[in-house]
């Protein structure tokens, strides 16, 4: 057993790795893949990385022995090393965990929010498994593949090619049971019945055990189930999507070169400006420059997909202490399918500035649905 601060790669004495398990500090120069891959080279036989970004587990070490550990617990095992000039450790067998707990958590490489974009528009939209999915391996990749073995037919991976593959097929089964429904609704279906809660009917943390924000997860976790039937879905148009390049600042000559299906007579609306993205009627929605006692009105509309016959939605509203969230009217009863109804929220600070960006949702119910978006408010 060895230590080497950094397991840079071209950094470490070959001699001193081969047949060692290392231990090996981490930092963010530097990919951890990289490392373990050196260590693996040198003929390394193990690798312990230390780290205080991660639990360990998502890994991209495929069938290298490894495993993480926080720089706290560090300390014990360099005081071992430093005990003896023959430093002993062993690697036991792997052991297959089900029925994880806590799950879901979010990674800790996970995209975050908020929006380099726009701060008026609550990214990332949903969370989705993306940690140590097996998923099947093209045969014509044989990159990661030791000389001599042969490629395999399935693969542990992490990331988003991993979660964009389980919305992607939530999405054909959603298109498959509403041929009709737009890109947009099944979107807003996949978002307003994700969930919040994990296995242990606790929040849904973050992978180092903070309580997860929308920030890190969106609205939350796909749900299959609840997306099939989701109730209402927020439409957001083509016109939205126009109109967020208005208020963004570009003028109708330069959108009609980034889109060439502007309507003809297409106008950006009087007074467009950046804090006006609010108003796109997606299915979240992020208030940006809230300062004073000044409020902030928002609108969105929803559209009946549960068919004909009258349903009354109530309404329940989540605020953090120092933002009050008044949403007019605080019921809403469609009686038609396809039917589109509107709201109006009001978002008023009781604290100037917000000290913090402030988290909430807002979700209409019946006894059989849940139409939950979240929402976030900041001062700057």
């Amino acid at each position: 057993m060895c230590w080497f601060r950094n397991c840079y790669p071209d950094s470490m004495d070959g001699k001193k790795i081969k047949g060692k398990i290392v231990i090996c500090d981490n930092d963010e120069d530097k990919n951890s893949y990289y490392k373990m891959n050196e260590v693996r080279n040198l003929e390394g036989i193990g690798a312990v990385l230390v780290s205080d970004k991660t639990n360990g587990d998502a890994s991209d070490f495929d069938d290298f022995p490894m495993t993480v550990i926080r720089s706290k617990d560090a300390v014990e095992i360099l005081a071992y090393l430093n005990s003896t000039k023959n430093p002993v450790a062993t690697i036991l067998p792997t052991t297959v965990v089900s029925q994880y707990k806590p799950a879901p958590a979010v990674s800790y490489f996970s995209s975050r929010g908020p929006s380099s974009i726009s701060r008026n528009i609550l990214k990332p939209d949903i969370a989705a498994p993306g940690s140590n999915i097996l998923a099947a391996w093209t045969a014509y990749d044989g990159e990661e593949t030791d000389e001599g073995r042969e490629i395999p037919k399935f693969k542990i991976m992490s990331g988003t090619s991993m979660s964009c593959p389980h919305v992607s097929g939530m999405a054909v089964v959603l298109k498959s049971h509403y041929p009709s429904w737009s890109p947009s609704a099944i979107k807003s279906a996949i978002m307003t019945t994700a969930s919040q809660i994990n296995n242990m009917k606790a929040p849904i943390t973050t992978e180092l055990g903070a309580i997860a924000t929308a920030y890190d997860y969106g609205a939350g976790e796909i749900n299959t189930n609840g997306a099939l039937q989701p109730g209402l879905v927020y439409e957001t148009t083509a016109i939205d999507y126009l109109n967020f390049l208005c208020y963004h600042g570009y003028n109708i000559s330069t959108i009609k070169v980034i889109s060439k299906g502007v309507p003809a007579g297409f106008a950006c609306p009087k007074g467009s400006e950046v804090n006006m993205i609010s108003n796109i009627n997606y299915p979240s929605i992020a208030v940006f420059n809230l300062t004073g006692k000044h409020s902030r009105n928002i609108t969105r509309t929803l559209t009946n997909v549960a068919g004909d016959g009258i349903i009354t939605y109530s309404l329940t509203i989540e605020a953090p202490i120092g933002l009050t969230v008044t949403v007019r009217p605080t019921s809403l009863q469609f009686t038609k399918n396809g039917q589109r109804l509107s709201y109006h929220i009001i978002f008023t600070p009781t604290v100037s500035p917000l000290q913090k960006d402030m988290f909430g949702s807002i979700t209409w119910t019946t006894k059989k649905f849940n139409v939950r978006i979240p929402f976030v408010a900041s001062s700057r």
